[in-house]
């Protein structure tokens, strides 16, 4: 059983990987040691959604309005929590050159199967995009968008750019978009440091 963690210990959703579908993964970091979770409820699902401009406010209110209070709530906060592992497992077998599992990709292609919505044309900065918008008639329609975000990583990225964070003691994954693709952190601020703090009293230690 995981230990649980003060709140004040509680991190903030964390949107550093370079793609959505790895920000996702990212959503049960570790904190001194332990792992916390994000995605308790579905207001923090929603939330995430939100944050990650998966959805809209306007479609997270309706769908905290319909099913926040009853059991369909907790049923997809649960099945996006399992839908994460698997996720997880898929990107460690990429880092680690085992390819993709079958259950990996029938995972992603049972969700968008169950996709109900449209496609929309939204300005982006100076230009636009599309984004598919779905309708939360049914409460698994909120994990459309995650599936397409896998699908997304799958089909338009290079898979070889997919990171774990070379800190041992970290869980986050990555996509590596720097210019000569050795980006070896998480984040500079944090794991990166970290590290190289390590390695310098290592070198010391050595020295003396």
């Amino acid at each position: 059983m995981t230990e649980k963690v003060e709140k004040t210990d509680r991190p903030e959703f964390l949107f550093l990987a370079g793609h959505p579908c790895l920000d996702f993964l990212n959503t049960r970091p570790l904190v001194k040691g332990h792992a916390v979770e994000l995605l308790g409820t579905l207001e923090e699902f929603l939330r995430w959604l939100t944050r990650a401009g998966r959805i809209d406010a306007r479609a997270a209110a309706d769908a905290a309005k319909k099913w926040n209070d009853g059991p369909e709530g907790a049923r997809v906060t649960d099945r996006a929590r399992t839908f994460r592992e698997t996720l997880r497992h898929m990107a460690d077998g990429l880092v680690k050159s085992r390819g993709v599992s079958t259950e990996g990709l029938a995972a992603i292609n049972f969700i968008l199967a169950e996709n109900d919505g449209n496609l929309r044309l939204e300005r982006q900065g100076g230009g636009f995009r599309t984004r598919f918008a779905a309708r939360p008639t049914n409460p698994i329609i909120l994990l459309g968008s995650v599936a397409e975000a896998a699908a997304d990583l799958l089909s338009r990225s290079d898979l070889h750019l997919l990171r774990r964070c070379g800190n041992p003691e970290c869980v986050l994954f990555f996509y590596d978009t720097t210019r000569n693709h050795r980006r070896q952190w998480c984040a500079m601020g944090t794991c990166g440091n970290l590290m190289k703090v390590r390695a310098f009293r290592k070198r010391h230690r050595r020295a003396n």
